[in-house]
């Protein structure tokens, strides 16, 4: 979730690029039946089959979803299901059915204020549902601030690139100076004295390599993560009701059984980073933090 202008749309349009089975859609060009599936008449035989929607065409691989918080509610709610369950169940003109829809969800969506009110609480600004909320690994702010050498190189940035019709790797540099460092608009500018960049083809590879492992969980690393989630439950900072993160019904800050999976899921992630077939306890301690 972040402020307007923030390359939302440039994120999630190059993650589903880049990865093996990718899926982008927008929230108010999508459906509850366009995201999980469409039962259809065949004109020719009068038989009724189903189309699998965006969520069952990315198993075993990412869905991206633009403009979450513009999605009407009752579509909203079909992907209830498919980020708990990993399954969508369909129940429609006489067809019965299970669709496998392991896919990972990644929504991108604006503050309810238009832009993110620092003066009030995560819980006011966020207009979606806490059960919704809850089945996310990861919740990140991108807030807009105003820095001024930021604003320089993201300026540079855009203007190099409309400029001159390619790349900042690829531009003439004669003419400009400065640090050329920035995302958003045009794509992501790097320093080209001292950063390098990767190509698309050497990221799909590397991801698709990590993809292969299936980290396990050590005996020694189980009661580590045990003791962490048990201590993460037990926050005052949770149940404290002076506090101004309070555990209420209406909270975001609320830890429970999900979140362990979550710590799970992330330690197995961060572990085929590394090419590794084990998790280690700084894999932990990395996924609790984020």
């Amino acid at each position: 979730m972040g402020d307007p202008g923030t390359a939302k749309s440039q994120l999630l349009k190059y993650i589903a690029s880049i990865s093996p089975r990718g899926v982008y859609t927008t929230g108010k060009g999508s459906s509850g039946v366009g995201l999980t599936a469409a039962v259809v008449k065949d004109n020719v035989t009068g038989d009724m089959s189903l189309e699998g929607g965006a969520l069952v065409m990315a198993d075993r691989g990412i869905c991206c979803i633009d403009e979450f918080d513009k999605m009407e509610e009752a579509d909203r709610t079909s992907i209830h299901e498919v980020m708990e369950q990993q399954t969508i169940s369909i129940a429609k003109a006489g067809i019965t059915t299970t669709l496998n829809a392991r896919a990972a969800v990644l929504a991108a969506a604006n503050p309810l204020y238009g832009r993110y009110n620092l003066k009030k609480s995560i819980s006011e600004n966020v207009d979606l549902p806490n059960s919704l909320l809850s089945r996310f690994d990861l919740m990140f702010l991108i807030l807009d601030k105003i820095d001024t050498e930021r604003d320089l190189a993201l300026s540079r940035h855009v203007l190099l690139v409309h400029r001159y019709l390619k790349k900042p790797g690829a531009a003439p540099t004669g003419n400009t100076t400065g640090n050329t460092t920035g995302g958003g608009g045009g794509g992501i500018g790097m320093n080209q004295s001292n950063n390098s960049s990767l190509s698309t083809t050497a990221i799909k590879k590397y991801i698709a390599t990590a993809r292969q492992l299936e980290p396990s969980v050590s005996p020694d690393v189980a009661p580590y993560i045990v003791e962490a989630y048990v201590n993460l439950r037990s926050r005052p900072s949770l149940n404290n009701t002076n506090n101004r993160y309070r555990n209420t019904n209406n909270d975001q800050t609320t830890m429970t059984a999900r979140q362990l999976l979550s710590i799970l899921r992330l330690s197995q992630a961060l572990a085929r980073l590394r090419l590794s077939r084990t998790v280690a306890n700084q894999d932990v301690d990395e996924a609790i933090r984020l």
